[in-house]
């Protein structure tokens, strides 16, 4: 034996075993935890299940609050927020992949807006390289 009294011995191991197993737990934990929130927030793999309505040519990259607008550039990846330089109108990234995001349409009060047909249920998708919109997806 080590010269340590039977006793703290036997409450050495049992304390490393349950540390252990505790650790185990917890990691399978935040790895479910984790699967369930990826899956929850939808996928860039869903396909264009609409066409949008009444777009711009493309949309701008909002700078220093709305009222500043610049062209979208290729490489710099999805920016945000994006609006419509006809009037306004918000776009709000919710996810990206590949200079390819999905947005939320926001009105001017930024509230949820169904303009070019984009429901509570849909996000825009956009090329972000070019500002332009690309179709309605699921979110």
């Amino acid at each position: 034996m080590s010269g340590r009294p039977p006793s703290l011995l036997v409450f050495s191991r049992a304390s490393t075993s349950l540390v252990r197993v505790t650790g185990v737990c917890a990691a399978a934990s935040a790895i479910v935890a984790l699967a369930g929130c990826a899956s929850s927030r939808g996928s860039m793999e869903g396909p264009i299940v609409a066409e949008a309505k009444s777009l711009p040519d493309h949309f701008m990259v909002a700078v220093t609050g709305i009222a500043q607008k610049e062209e979208p550039q290729p490489g710099e990846g999805c920016r945000n927020p994006m609006v419509d330089p006809r009037n306004g109108t918000i776009l709000n990234l919710v996810r990206s992949k590949n200079s390819t995001g999905d947005y939320q349409v926001l009105g001017l009060e930024y509230q949820l807006d169904p303009t070019y047909g984009v429901d509570s249920r849909h996000l825009l998708r956009v090329d972000c390289a070019t500002g332009k919109a690309l179709g309605i997806v699921d979110q």
